[in-house]
């Protein structure tokens, strides 16, 4: 097991090698390859990329993000003023299917809720919304819609895995129930259990992922 002190350095190399982060405020604390990041930055999309970078590194089992987002005076907005523009930003947007996607802005922390046909939608949305001036916080909470499931949804998956990871496709077990998936299994490093896990959101008829990839 890689030393938590190894981790913190190659956390903190990371982040600053972010050209979207400032490392400046940003604190890295780690113990048993889980890491908290504290401190504060001045816009969300720069939190979430410094949470983006250390999941990056090898080692890191687990990220805590507890940074803050102090916005600077200029691009402070009320909420109504921020509601606004992500009701334009859906309204525009082709990844938002009939105007289903509803957005609640309380102190700068957006809450998204609906349905959607496919997780790509879902994802590409919350990535629209966080880049929105005087957005502080984001919690996506759409679900999709009902789809029926195919007979090989779980092969479409295991063909995903060795298209997109195959050096980590022996390691992972796939158990398919209904519209749920369940992975299990072990990989190197906290990025390719996220592309495993985005492997199997791609699958037609999923509407739950169930995420117990270990990282050794």
């Amino acid at each position: 097991m890689m030393p938590d002190s190894t981790i913190k350095q190659r956390v903190l190399e990371e982040i600053r090698w972010d050209p979207i982060v400032d490392e400046t405020h940003i604190g890295v604390t780690t113990s048993d390859g889980s890491v908290a990041l504290i401190g504060h930055v001045s816009s969300f999309p720069e939190k979430y990329a410094a949470c983006e970078a250390a999941k990056r590194v090898k080692g890191v089992k687990a990220v805590a993000d507890e940074i803050a987002v102090n916005l600077p005076t200029e691009i402070r907005l009320d909420d109504g003023r921020i509601a606004e523009r992500i009701a334009r930003i859906l309204e525009w947007s082709v990844s938002v299917p009939n105007s289903s996607v509803k957005a609640r802005v309380q102190d700068g922390f957006v809450t998204l809720t609906g349905e959607v046909d496919w997780q790509h939608q879902r994802s590409q949305i919350s990535d629209h919304v966080r880049h929105v001036a005087g957005v502080r916080g984001l919690t996506n909470q759409l679900t999709l819609k009902p789809r029926a499931t195919s007979a090989d949804v779980r092969k479409e998956i295991k063909d995903a895995l060795f298209r997109n990871t195959e050096r980590e496709v022996r390691q992972i077990n796939v158990t398919v129930s209904g519209d749920t998936v369940t992975l299990s299994g072990s990989v190197n490093a906290l990025y390719q259990r996220d592309l495993v896990e985005s492997a199997a959101w791609s699958a037609p008829g999923v509407r739950q992922v169930i995420d117990h990839i270990c990282v050794s």
